[in-house]
């Protein structure tokens, strides 16, 4: 199989998976709609898992990259922190509820690694913060990060609109400020 094709399938079934989640997308429709032989899709990948986990190699690269292009971006650590807020708010909202419930109950491995990348760089990011003394001196990264994302992951599954949760996790970034930090927005 060509990168192109390959390329191809692997945003379509991507984009499918974050519509109707893992257990609903089939290896055969993904064929079907993409024009290639299910064998094909069988002797490149094996199994669905081994699909889904090439999936998730590409996401995960692709979230990576927009660490990096969200650094470049920032001016300082403080506005690192506040895109990649909105950046994970953003991300609950790409895929559908029945995504995450999915991915929750069924496949628990796809969350803790979307979470984990997630939560790693939320962390450094806050921690960061506490180097540059714009956040309140004592709060604890893992702690803070964990508390935060659980809220907003809580939001999301409860049907919240996303501009409500995007607004109140910059309140709650506001609430956690310095003076210092709340004059370099």
């Amino acid at each position: 199989m060509d990168e192109r094709t390959e390329k191809r399938l692997i945003a379509f079934a991507s984009q499918s998976v974050r519509q109707y989640g893992i257990r609903a997308v089939r290896m055969d429709t993904i064929a079907r709609d993409m024009g290639v032989s299910k064998r094909t899709l069988y002797k490149e990948y094996k199994s669905k898992d081994n699909f889904i986990r090439t999936c998730l190699e590409s996401y995960v690269d692709r979230v990576h990259n927009l660490f990096r292009l969200l650094r470049l971006e920032a001016t300082d650590p403080l506005e690192y922190l506040c895109a990649l807020t909105r950046a994970f708010v953003d991300n609950l909202y790409k895929a559908e509820l029945a995504f995450w419930l999915d991915i929750t109950e069924h496949y628990p491995h796809v969350y803790e690694t979307i979470w984990g990348i997630w939560m790693s760089e939320l962390e450094t990011a806050v921690g960061e913060c506490l180097q540059g003394r714009w956040l309140v001196d004592g709060l604890d990264p893992r702690e803070y990060v964990s508390a935060l994302s659980t809220l907003f992951y809580q939001a999301r599954m409860a049907g919240s609109p996303s501009q409500s949760v995007a607004y109140s996790a910059y309140l709650m970034l506001r609430g956690s400020m310095t003076m210092e930090g709340i004059l370099r927005l």
